[in-house]
C-alpha cells in the first residue's frame, strides 16, 4: 500500500459526470467556454488523466471548496459584525452631536444672561459713583 498517496475516493461515474457538467454550466452561464481557455482545455482534454487521477483531483477540489466556503462564511460573519459596530457608532455619534448642540445652546443663553447682568451692574456702578 502506498503511504504517500491518499486513498482514492469511490465515485459513481454518473455523479462525476453530473458534477463536471454542473461546474461547466456554472462557469459558462455568463460566458461561453471558448472565452475561458482554462475551462476549455480542461473540458475538451478530459482523457488527459486517468479516472482515478481525475477522481483524486475532484476530491482535492471538493476539499478546497469546503475550505473556501468556511472562509467565506467567516468573512461574512466578520463583515456583518463590522456593519453592526458601524451602525452603533453612528448612532452614538448622532446622539453626541445632538447633546453637544443642546449644550452649545444652553451656554449661549448663559453667556447672553451674563452679558445682560454685567451691563446692568456697570450701569448701577455709574449711578452709585455720581
Amino acid at each position: 500500500m502506498n503511504q504517500g498517496k491518499r486513498p482514492a475516493r469511490t465515485y459513481n461515474q454518473n455523479l462525476y459526470r453530473d458534477n463536471r457538467e454542473n461546474r461547466a454550466a456554472l462557469f459558462t452561464s455568463a460566458q461561453t467556454s471558448e472565452s475561458i481557455p482554462a475551462l476549455r482545455s480542461s473540458t475538451t482534454n478530459s482523457t488527459k488523466y486517468s479516472i482515478s487521477e481525475t477522481l483524486d483531483l475532484e476530491s482535492q477540489n471538493d476539499e478546497k471548496i469546503e475550505g473556501l466556503t468556511g472562509k467565506v462564511k467567516l468573512l461574512k460573519e466578520i463583515t456583518l459584525s463590522i456593519g453592526e459596530s458601524v451602525k452603533e457608532s453612528n448612532a452614538l455619534i448622532s446622539t453626541m452631536s445632538d447633546e453637544y448642540s443642546q449644550t452649545g445652546n444652553f451656554l449661549d443663553g448663559t453667556m447672553n444672561r451674563l452679558k445682560i447682568l454685567a451691563a446692568t451692574q456697570n450701569m448701577r456702578q455709574l449711578f452709585k459713583t455720581t
